[in-house]
């Protein structure tokens, strides 16, 4: 039964307690018998894109010796991602699994961080061949999620035109879920059939609308996801929060 461990939006160089509050999950992951088949962190790994946020991001997030896929974020600056963590888009196999990665990162417009996400064409077709290519049962990451999930300070800043998106899930039954950050939330929807999973908020919690808790919730425990895959085909997620 493969475990997949979800980590997202560590925002290193934010608050200032990023490290710690990864390093805590992280401590956490190394110390489960046995340990998470996978760890996927999607995204928001540096808070300001800077050269010395992504080398402290990489010398936590490099404690786990086991195989990791590492994406981008909204607040992540592709090139110095790049520098760090390699290719932003990649495919990670995992005994009977895959894990697809993809990037929804907009680059900067005049200096100004576009916070919404997109997947151009270029990049579903080649999740669509990745997809084609092994008919493994497949998790699908990517920063953005695809569809509303009723907090109000992410309804402008999701993924934009996510219908193409949906028809590429769609044309390959064996996606189990798509995995996404970005709401710094633990929770659940769908998407193309199939369920969406948050990874929950490494640096800080963002709250329902109607809570009577901050909007973003720095003072809330740090949270991940860890994605069990029964041998029957259903999945289940635990959600953890330290």
């Amino acid at each position: 039964m493969p475990v997949i461990a979800h980590v997202s939006d560590t925002h290193f160089g934010g608050p200032p307690d990023a490290r710690d509050r990864a390093e805590r999950i992280l401590a956490h992951l190394l110390e489960m018998d046995p340990r998470p088949d996978a760890l996927v962190v999607s995204g928001d790994i540096a808070d300001h894109g800077l050269p010395e946020e992504y080398a402290e991001a990489r010398a936590v997030l490099d404690t786990w010796d086991g195989p990791k896929i590492v994406g981008t974020g909204n607040h992540d600056v592709r090139e110095q991602f790049v520098a760090q963590f390699g290719p932003a888009v990649g495919v990670l196999d995992v005994g009977r699994t895959r894990l697809v990665m993809l990037d929804s990162l907009v680059d900067a417009v005049d200096g100004v961080r576009q916070d919404h996400g997109v997947l151009d064409a270029d990049q579903l077709a080649w999740l669509d061949a990745r997809l084609a290519e092994d008919d493994r049962p497949t998790f699908v990451s990517l920063h953005h999620p695809p569809v509303d999930i009723g907090l109000e300070l992410m309804a402008s800043i999701l993924l934009r035109d996510p219908g193409p998106f949906e028809q590429v899930l769609r044309r390959h039954d064996h996606v189990v879920a798509t995995l996404v950050g970005h709401a710094h939330t633990a929770c659940a929807t769908t998407f193309a059939g199939r369920p969406v999973l948050i990874g929950g908020g490494s640096a800080s919690t963002v709250t329902m609308d109607a809570e009577r808790l901050p909007r973003v919730w720095e003072g809330a425990p740090p949270s991940f996801a860890l994605h069990l895959l029964h041998d029957d085909g259903r999945l289940t997620t635990h959600w953890r929060a330290l």
